[in-house]
């Protein structure tokens, strides 16, 4: 039987098709926001929809692993106990290798050992030993043994892990085969700097009690044995060209001293390393005794007072420091040129040279303004000035040298890790790397 096409029924049947195979209709959209508030509401809610869990970057995930102690800090890296290290051992040594042995806190004691030994290019030398009850904060290396009892080392004694007890002995030598030296007093000439060798070694008890986190007072008695002569340095002539035993006491012969020191640090900062409010004063006096006679005995008074204020937001700090020291001979003495306090370095007045001013009196003042343009980096804007004087000088600040300079910080919530500062002073301009803060 032959089927005969019907229009009627093939239009029926296309159009039941089209029907099923035609969208839905969409539902209808919410009506456009009426206010901004509404507005953000819903982009809040689309973005909270396509949220995804973050994916840290390679450096980021190294970063937080150490932030969480997942794996030792590069400061902690160490084989068996030694730590190599870089830094400045004086003016003129550039940076050193410095190998360091560390054991605190030995089988759970309060008994640590420290030693160090550096080399540098320019053959400047420096190896220390310490043991005993030695003021560390936890693993960290003992701050460096580069004076011994200077105020700015002290410092550090407020980061000690120690309960109450400070005691060691201390054993140290140096080799700075062309220090700086520029004449006596505030009118030496820059044209008429020389170069010097200096030697020491010194053998010394220390002692002290922290009372609390604020106070530390400690004390030192030892034995110091110098040696000076000319220097090493091509480019300056040595210090017997220009000056004698009369103009550079201690030049002709260089006696053994015994030492007897002793400090006192009120430490008011909120953090040690990287303060943005509070302050600091600390007090030195000190007494070197000729052992070979009565020609180099003296003593030193020191004071070292520290301030700093925030100015509207931690972001911002205004620090200021004042720093004094006096050394009088006993009668019929001298203080040996070596051992007079130095004006100018990476920490006062930095717009000239190194050891630019030696005198048996001086005076430092200092005054930064801090801004933490992010938590890991700070500018800086600093203004320095000084003065030393002679025996016979008045103690007054007609005749200050000043400099001035902008810095800049890289930095850690507890310490400054590195900083670099361009100074300006009134013999030309000194450019400064280094590691920790400048006060």
């Amino acid at each position: 039987m032959i089927r005969t096409w019907r229009p009627a029924t093939a239009c029926v049947a296309a159009l039941a098709g089209w029907l099923v195979a035609r969208p839905l209709p969409a539902e209808p959209t919410d009506p456009p926001p009426q206010t901004r508030a509404e507005a953000w509401r819903r982009l809040r809610e689309e973005k909270r929809q396509r949220l995804e869990p973050y994916k840290p970057t390679f450096l980021e995930r190294q970063i937080l692993g150490f932030e969480k102690a997942e794996r030792p800090s590069i400061l902690d890296l160490n084989f068996e106990g030694f730590y190599l290290r870089v830094r400045s051992l004086a003016s003129g040594s550039r940076w050193a290798p410095v190998l360091h042995f560390w054991r605190p806190d030995i089988k759970g004691s309060t008994f640590s050992v420290h030693a160090s030994a550096a080399y540098s290019p320019t053959a400047y030398q420096l190896y220390d030993f310490q043991a005993g009850r030695l003021p560390h904060h936890g693993r960290a290396l003992p701050p460096p043994s580069t004076k011994g009892d200077d105020l700015y080392e002290l410092g550090g004694l407020q980061k000690s892990s120690l309960d109450h007890l400070i005691l060691y002995t201390s054993l140290r030598y140096r080799h700075q085969p062309r220090d700086a030296f520029f004449g006596l007093g505030q009118d030496s000439r820059e044209s008429d700097r020389t170069a010097f060798l200096y030697q020491d070694a010194s053998y010394e008890l220390v002692g002290g009690w922290q009372f609390n986190r604020r106070l530390v007072a400690s004390a030192r008695a030892g034995y110091v044995q110098v040696f000076t002569s000319d220097g090493e340095d091509d480019d300056f002539p040595p210090i017997g060209a220009r000056f004698d035993d009369r103009s550079a006491p201690g030049l002709a012969r260089q006696p053994d001293f015994l030492k007897l020191s002793g400090l006192l640090l009120f430490d008011g900062r909120d953090r040690p390393f990287n303060p943005h409010r509070g302050g600091m004063v600390a007090l030195e006096l000190a007494r070197f005794d000729d052992r070979d006679g009565d020609a180099f005995a003296f003593h030193r008074a020191a004071i070292d007072v520290r301030g700093y204020v925030s100015l509207g937001s931690p972001q911002r700090v205004l620090a200021t420091r004042v720093r004094a020291s006096r050394d009088e001979a006993a009668e019929g003495s001298r203080v040996p040129f070596y051992l007079q306090d130095a004006l100018s370095n990476s920490h006062t007045l930095r717009g000239y040279q190194t050891f630019r001013f030696r005198g048996e009196r001086l005076v430092s003042l200092q005054a930064e303004y801090r801004w933490e343009a992010a938590p890991a980096l700070e500018l800086v804007v600093f203004g320095d000035a000084g003065r030393v004087f002679r025996p016979e000088e008045d103690l007054d600040l007609d005749g200050l040298r000043g400099s001035m300079g902008v810095g800049l910080r890289l930095k850690s919530a507890e310490d400054v890790l590195a900083r670099f500062d361009v100074a300006w002073g009134g013999e030309g301009s000194r450019v400064y790397l280094r590691f920790g803060p400048s006060f």
